[in-house]
């Protein structure tokens, strides 16, 4: 199961975003293609907050327009939402734990949890999920 990270999905939709095309590419690849894609809530939700941010985009979607894109990579039959399971909330703490971590890297840990919890790989350009031992992840923009 691909589980991607927010950053991939905000610069497949940003234009501005100086690894856009590569990120918009994958994306589209990722859609098209079969195997399983879970997407976190807490993805989601930093999705919308981003590209909503006035401050953060010369060109904000509206949360209609984010929620169009939601929709429609969830109208594919092979991506999901993830949510958290009975096992979740342990497995983000020992992730904090044993790296010792834990403030900025906490959304990271709870996707990587969630990606183990349901046998997937995290996707992103974001090397701090190497910190986390044993969780499977792959930057596809290099």
């Amino acid at each position: 199961m691909i589980v991607p990270d927010v950053n991939l999905l905000v610069y497949a939709y940003d234009r501005s975003a100086p690894a856009h095309r590569k990120a918009r590419a994958w994306w589209e690849s990722v859609l098209s293609g079969y195997e399983p894609v879970g997407l976190p809530w807490v993805v989601v939700l930093a999705f919308v907050r981003l590209t909503t941010h006035p401050t953060l985009n010369d060109n904000p979607m509206t949360v209609v327009q984010a929620r169009d894109c939601v929709d429609s990579w969830l109208a594919c039959g092979h991506v999901r939402l993830l949510s958290p399971g009975a096992d979740t909330f342990h497995r983000f703490f020992e992730l904090l734990t044993a790296g010792s971590v834990g403030g900025n890297l906490c959304t990271d840990a709870l996707i990587a949890a969630l990606a183990e919890e349901h046998g997937g790989k995290v996707y992103s350009n974001d090397a701090d999920f190497g910190r986390f031992a044993g969780v499977a992840w792959e930057n596809p923009l290099q």
